[in-house]
């Protein structure tokens, strides 16, 4: 549309622009379409011109590269308002368009404003402001230029991150996984506070069918924390799977981390360990609320074990101690524990749940008889609209699935069928090895008995039968062969806390004595036949029958003996003890 009276280019504000732009001038009036382009061109820009909207568009479309439109309201085919929305809606990234028009009427004005124009000015039009708008356009592209650039940076920043915590998620799915096979039946929940998750629980259960968890928190919040966890779940896994005593696996746990943590950085942790077939329970505590040995049907805590340490990576080894707690359970247990971001939970009102608030939840005869989901709800209710901050991690051990041993029937050697006296029909393979004196406080016979039935080949339910029989009597043999201690001393209150105490004071003491085992394996007729006996130097029992008292706290492990070997015997006077298997797999021969 024409207007003769638009003020001519005042050359006195013109100005060397930021950039040159490539600007698309859309105008029916071939008079302002000349003065409009004759003064961008002076000051350095590109412009293609365009008679009427729908031509404007097919310029786009052709090279739709412009950095400023300027599009007349009025104009035949396609007015400037179509043209405005139909450029919104193709642009890609954002681009300043410039409305002109002869009518000043605000609605005029809203409207071109509401369909997406950026800038909207009068006829006759003023060179010294269109001058300034231009560069207030030039100004917004760079700012809208840079801010997509550090958007793309932030991108890629953000993809190769996800990459990267996509690897570390797999990497700890992997460690954590590796013994899925093996893991306690337990119910347990992990609430992250972001990503990823510091807590852990881990468990696993070693040939001689003990069964480990590691409840594990460590210094701070995701991916950092977790990777914190990765040393440490790598020497559990080991040590607990060849059935190391838990205070070793505890002061090997501390090691590791004092020497691959920075400073600073430590790891909160439970150790448990239950011995189904004696129904003992070990709890080493460094840095963690309390556990909970829990009566389900009468909703009391029988047993409390408390933080006794600091976390695991804070003491230098000639500072750490590696003492646990111990107790016998009963399979109608439940055994809970948990990390500090259940009980540090906080109310709206800045109140803490508490290990107080968790007793009063586990003891309430009127709580949810799901332990895990009962825990869950009350922490949401206590917390409210609060965000958790720290990891929660809950661990709900049912004993009862422990106490039944994962180990299947076994063969029976009939009487005539006796190996005694007779040669092996083929080649097998013979070992022994005692300790003697000081040796015994430190003495880890268990693991050493688990590599060398693995070195041999012995593996399936006859390498664990094998497994339990032997531990069960070195255990006899060291002691109450060894170091003489009474079983009856736990039938007395808090029984077996004291019978442990005394054991270790006595291996303390212990300067001379020991224990020592023989062990064969040969093939007669078409049987292979596993025969191990364990002597101590003590001065034997009468009468080493395996009582009938079925009374927990003792004579368990000689009943055991008996029912997972074929055949138990017992030589001079008690002080040696001699077992048959009757092997059901060997998969390769000794090397």
């Amino acid at each position: 549309m024409s207007d003769l009276t638009m003020t001519p280019p005042d050359t006195g504000h013109e100005s060397t622009p930021v950039q040159s732009l490539r600007v698309l001038l859309a105008d029916d009036d071939v008079a302002t379409r000349l003065l409009i382009r004759g003064f961008l061109e002076r000051q350095g820009h590109r412009v293609v011109e365009a008679a009427n909207g729908e031509d404007a568009l097919r310029a786009f479309h052709a090279r739709p590269d412009f950095q400023l439109f300027i599009v007349d309201v009025t104009m035949p085919i396609m007015d400037g308002l179509s043209l405005c929305r139909a450029l919104k809606e193709t642009l890609a990234s954002w681009v300043p368009l410039i409305l002109i028009s002869a009518n000043d009427q605000e609605n005029d004005q809203v409207q071109g404003l509401d369909i997406g124009a950026d800038y909207y000015m009068t006829k006759p039009i003023s060179f010294p402001l269109l001058t300034a708008t231009v560069k207030a356009a030039q100004r917004v592209a760079l700012l809208y230029n840079d801010l997509r650039q550090k958007n793309a940076a932030l991108q890629r920043y953000y993809n190769k991150n996800r990459a990267d915590n996509d690897l570390a998620r797999q990497l700890l799915e992997k460690i954590t996984r590796a013994g899925e096979n093996r893991v306690v039946d337990a119910q347990y929940v992990v609430t992250p506070a972001g990503d990823f998750s510091g807590d852990m629980i881990v468990s696993v259960r070693s040939m001689a069918q003990r069964h480990y968890c590691f409840v594990a928190d460590a210094t701070g919040h995701g991916l950092p924390a977790a990777i914190t966890l990765m040393p440490a779940v790598e020497t559990f896994y080991q040590l607990a799977e060849e059935g190391y005593a838990l205070s070793t696996i505890a002061r090997e746990l501390n090691d590791r981390l004092q020497k691959s943590l920075p400073r600073g950085h430590f790891l909160a942790a439970t150790l448990i360990m239950l011995e189904p077939h004696t129904h003992r329970l070990e709890v080493w505590n460094g840095g963690s609320p309390p556990a909970y040995l829990l009566e389900p049907e009468s909703r009391e805590i029988t047993a409390k074990f408390t933080a006794r340490h600091p976390p695991l990576g804070v003491l230098a080894p000639d500072l750490f101690e590696s003492d646990i707690e111990s107790t016998i359970f009963h399979p109608s247990q439940t055994l809970v524990a948990c990390t500090d971001g259940v009980v540090e939970v906080e109310s709206p009102d800045g109140r803490m749940f508490g290990s107080r608030g968790l007793e009063q939840l586990l003891t309430d005869p009127e709580r949810n008889e799901d332990l895990v989901e009962a825990v869950s709800d009350c922490l949401d209710r206590f917390a409210g609209s609060r965000q958790p901050l720290d990891d929660q991690t809950l661990l709900v051990l049912p004993l009862a699935s422990l106490s039944r041993s994962s180990i299947g029937g076994v063969p029976v050697i009939r009487e005539q069928d006796e190996t005694d006296g007779a040669d092996p029909v083929s080649g097998g393979w013979y070992f022994s090895l005692g300790v003697r004196g000081n040796a015994l406080k430190e003495a880890e016979l268990a693991p050493m008995v688990s590599k060398v039935l693995a070195e041999i080949g012995l593996s399936g339910q006859s390498a664990d039968r094998a497994q339990v029989c032997v531990i069960e009597l070195l255990s006899n043999a060291i002691d109450h062969g060894v170091l003489g201690l009474d079983s009856q001393m736990k039938h007395q209150p808090d029984g077996f806390e004291i019978y442990f105490q005394e054991r270790q004071q006595r291996l303390q003491r212990l300067a001379e004595g020991g224990v020592f085992l023989r062990a064969s394996l040969d093939r007669h007729k078409d049987k292979a036949v596993l025969r191990v006996s364990i002597s101590d130097t003590g001065e034997g029992f009468e009468d080493m029958k395996a009582p009938a008292d079925n009374h927990y706290p003792s004579g368990r492990g000689l009943k055991l003996v008996e029912k997972l070997s074929d055949r138990l015997r017992f030589h001079d006077g008690g002080a040696t003890s001699e077992f048959d298997i009757v092997v059901d797999a060997v998969t390769s021969a000794p090397r």
